[in-house]
């Protein structure tokens, strides 16, 4: 009977060594890059959105779309400098971002989804893609920040201008494109 008892505790003990040395899974989904080699993702507080990152939806004619990647660069918007923002869901290869932020291909062929804004000193512009519906207001986003080459926001609208056809309800950090 000691025997038995002796062998049970010698494998619960191998077993439990054998399982504190086991690595953890890595994650299984992407991170966003940045799409500057000189701003790497980093680490921020639990819940966080990091640089690159965005996170919420928009509903376009009833279609539902989460965002998960954030861009932004400096071009030119209504004859002025503006800071152009893509919020979108599927990622943009880092050597197209500062052509899309220019000239939005990706989004107007439909090969990704997703927000583009336009801030500037009289307010903001926004347009969904697809869809191609357009809003603007003298009001800037809610929590609109930019510091150094950073940029972050809050943007919600219930679409009550489109009669419930067109809302967004989206968080963002993106690094500027230079």
């Amino acid at each position: 009977m000691n025997r038995i008892f002796g062998a049970s505790i010698v494998s619960v003990v191998l077993m439990f060594s054998a399982c504190s040395r086991t690595k953890p899974l890595p994650p299984t989904e992407p991170k966003a890059t940045v799409s500057s080699p000189q701003t790497a993702t980093t680490e921020s507080k639990s819940g966080e959105l990091r640089i690159g990152e965005a996170s919420g939806s928009y509903t376009a004619k009833g279609q539902v779309v989460e965002l998960r990647y954030a861009y932004a660069g400096k071009e030119q918007r209504f004859g002025q400098e503006s800071m152009v923002i893509l919020l979108t869901d599927k990622p943009i290869p880092p050597d197209a971002v500062a052509e899309e932020i220019k000239s939005q291909k990706l989004l107007l062929a439909e090969t990704i989804r997703g927000l583009e804004y336009a801030i500037d000193e009289n307010g903001m512009w926004v347009r969904y893609h697809p869809g191609q519906y357009q809003e603007s207001t003298s009001k800037n986003l809610k929590e609109y920040s930019v510091n150094g080459d950073v940029v972050r926001g809050v943007d919600e609208n219930d679409g009550s201008l489109s009669d419930g056809k067109y809302a967004r309800s989206v968080k963002f950090v993106a690094a500027v494109v230079k």
